[in-house]
């Protein structure tokens, strides 16, 4: 379909097919479902941004761990709101994603909990301490919530899934991956530069292959008709 010629570190899309690149120089940018840039966010105040979340295209969630803050963004890129994690008390969150009732998730590095915190950054769910209940520590990398569970990454664990109180309810064994993605009842990753699905009914895993002119995948992410894989020169989107 097109290309969006932008170095970026990260990207995220959201239900309306917008697109959101987090450029090498931390800026991120909103393109529209045509590849047409239409808003800038920059921010070198607050450190590296880690995590993007457009899961709510009107309420874009950023990360900055550094400061342990997150901002929330509107349509156009501007800030409407944040959470300071070091004011509520928060000194050691490692991951973050938005709820679908627009709450916020975090992974507390400090109680080896995941928590769930309302818009005054008050608890209203969490989890038992996941050492104990794993018999390990864990180093999160990427979280989402999806179909009222939540799902994360630790590269050495596998992808641990929760229910939308925050309990813990299984590990899934697929380990070696950081980011990936829970779509039409499936879980996506890149392997080893293979676009992989794993069936989160049929526990079968599987590997699908990837346009002929993608040659080296950084992050792959699907939506009901498009393909978006970022490379070295940018994010190319491709309709299937």
């Amino acid at each position: 379909m097109y290309t969006i010629e932008t170095p970026a570190r990260n990207f995220a899309v959201d239900n309306l097919q917008n697109a959101y690149l987090l450029t090498t120089e931390n800026e991120l940018v909103k393109y529209s479902p045509d590849g047409i840039e239409q808003y800038r966010y920059p921010n070198n105040t607050m450190g590296s941004i880690s995590a993007i979340d457009a899961t709510n295209p009107f309420q874009i969630l950023l990360f900055f761990p550094d400061y342990q803050n997150v901002l929330l963004l509107d349509r156009t890129l501007g800030t409407t709101g944040q959470f300071n994690l070091f004011r509520l008390g928060f000194f050691q969150v490692t991951v973050v994603a938005m709820a679908s009732d627009n709450q916020l998730w975090v992974y507390d590095d400090a109680s080896f909990q995941l928590k769930k915190l309302n818009e005054d950054g008050d608890v209203n769910a969490e989890s038992n301490d996941l050492s104990l209940a794993l018999g390990r520590s864990i180093h999160p990398r990427f979280m989402m919530e999806k179909n009222q569970m939540v799902f994360m990454s630790d590269p050495e664990v596998g992808v641990l899934v929760f229910d939308v109180f925050g309990r813990y309810v299984k590990t899934i064994e697929i380990k070696g991956i950081t980011d990936f993605q829970v779509f039409g009842g499936q879980l996506y990753f890149l392997k080893k530069n293979e676009l992989k699905s794993f069936h989160l009914e049929a526990l079968l895993e599987k590997s699908i292959a990837l346009p002929a002119d993608v040659k080296e995948p950084k992050k792959v992410w699907l939506s009901a008709e498009r393909l978006y894989v970022l490379e070295k020169e940018g994010l190319k989107v491709f309709g299937y």
